[in-house]
């Protein structure tokens, strides 16, 4: 769903806005304070000159992997429940946003003229040890500094984090390291690509345009090194991926969101959202996709009754005193009967408090189908909940 432009990225963005400063020289520098609503910067605004998303396309790749400058706001986005070969458990989180200031590039001559700006998150949480850890990049898209290629292959970038695809299409590469923490693994699709929505057509609102361009690869697997306080570890795991481009998505009554991407070990996947509103209903669009062991789909609809989401506890936020919900209870109904589950994060902590605060955790799934035990892994995304300008701590 439309999680990513969220966060980070528009804040900044919107604060900077049309006078293309050098947003890399940002990092490693004091932040300005910005505002905590990311909800409103995806449901209105100026958006006159950009394209809309109001319909089925036909995607193409490795083209349709890289940017798509026309529309607003885009995301490359990676989360993987990994381990070592002792069993040791880590979640790894990796995502690099684009977002246009304005629709056209400006009329400068400069090699450092651009209306596009990256920036990325980059998270690790070391289970055992009850640790999390992340770091975040901005820069503009211009000189080098940032930016996404299709020829000879697609590439996604921001200084020295990338996320690079084999040629082939079926494989990936992700780098990124600063200070105490890095990763440097690769990753092959086992199941092809996931359009969720209408052929990848994904409506979050019932305005015209209120919609995204949504795929994912729902399981990869990884194998690579990471490192972590300046210990390396060889790990293996599985993956997704999820790529999304849009303009104005949500509706001005939006509140946030709570998405998940679950893996079973039975080879299934399912991927689930729900849009909430500040009267505290849902959004009737709210929709997840099931994923079948052959890689056909089944939509899903909130409204429908295909799905539910029930909160079984709370978290506080030590640092942004935001209230998150904590464990969830979810009923799927799949085409062989209905899935009862249970989402429980492997850690309690997972706030990233970047330039805006939000929860992204590795977790684990329970459950049964038919009365047959099954179980899984899974992340979760939690938007909204914190109200907070940011506070900047260490580590």
């Amino acid at each position: 769903m439309t999680r990513r432009g969220i966060l980070t990225a528009i804040i900044v963005i919107s604060a900077l806005g049309a006078a293309l400063i050098g947003v890399s020289g940002l990092r490693g520098q004091a932040q300005p304070e910005f505002s905590a609503d990311v909800v409103a910067a995806l449901s209105g605004g100026n958006i006159e000159g950009f394209a809309r998303v109001t319909g089925v396309k036909e995607f193409s790749f490795p083209r349709d992997h890289g940017a798509h400058p026309e529309y607003q706001t885009e995301w490359w986005y990676n989360t993987a429940n990994v381990q070592t070969a002792d069993g040791r458990r880590f979640g790894l989180k990796f995502t690099i946003f684009r977002r246009a200031l304005t629709p056209t590039m400006p009329e400068r001559q400069s090699e450092w003229a651009t209306n596009q700006v990256y920036f990325a998150d980059f998270a690790i949480a070391d289970i055992a040890a009850d640790k999390f850890y992340f770091k975040e990049r901005f820069a503009r898209g211009a000189a080098g500094l940032a930016g996404a290629q299709t020829e000879p292959f697609a590439k996604i970038w921001i200084e020295d984090w990338s996320i690079t695809f084999d040629q082939d299409g079926q494989g990936y590469h992700l780098r990124a390291a600063e200070g105490e923490i890095g990763m440097d693994v690769r990753l092959r699709m086992s199941k092809p690509i996931v359009f969720h929505g209408d052929r990848g057509f994904s409506v979050k609102n019932k305005g015209e345009g209120n919609a995204s361009y949504y795929y994912s690869f729902t399981r990869s697997l990884l194998e690579g090194t990471i490192t972590v306080r300046g210990e390396q570890f060889k790990v293996s795991g599985t993956a997704w991926f999820d790529h999304e481009y849009s303009t104005s998505v949500l509706g001005e009554d939006a509140l946030g969101w709570d998405w998940f991407s679950i893996q079973l070990d039975d080879n299934r996947e399912i991927m689930l959202y729900q849009i909430r509103l500040r009267d505290g209903g849902v959004e009737p669009t709210s929709k997840g996709t099931f994923v079948n062991v052959d890689g056909s789909t089944l939509f899903l609809s909130m409204a429908r009754g295909d799905y539910t989401i029930t909160p079984l506890g709370t978290w506080t936020s030590p640092r942004t005193g935001a209230i998150y919900p904590h464990g969830w209870r979810l009923t799927v109904k799949a085409p062989d009967g209905l899935l009862e589950l249970e989402v429980q994060p492997f850690m309690r902590d997972q706030e990233l408090n970047t330039t805006t605060a939000y929860y992204e955790g590795a977790a684990r799934v329970t459950g049964t189908q038919n009365g047959v035990p099954i179980s899984g892994v899974a992340y979760v995304e939690l938007t909204g909940y914190n109200t907070q300008t940011r506070e900047s701590y260490s580590r």
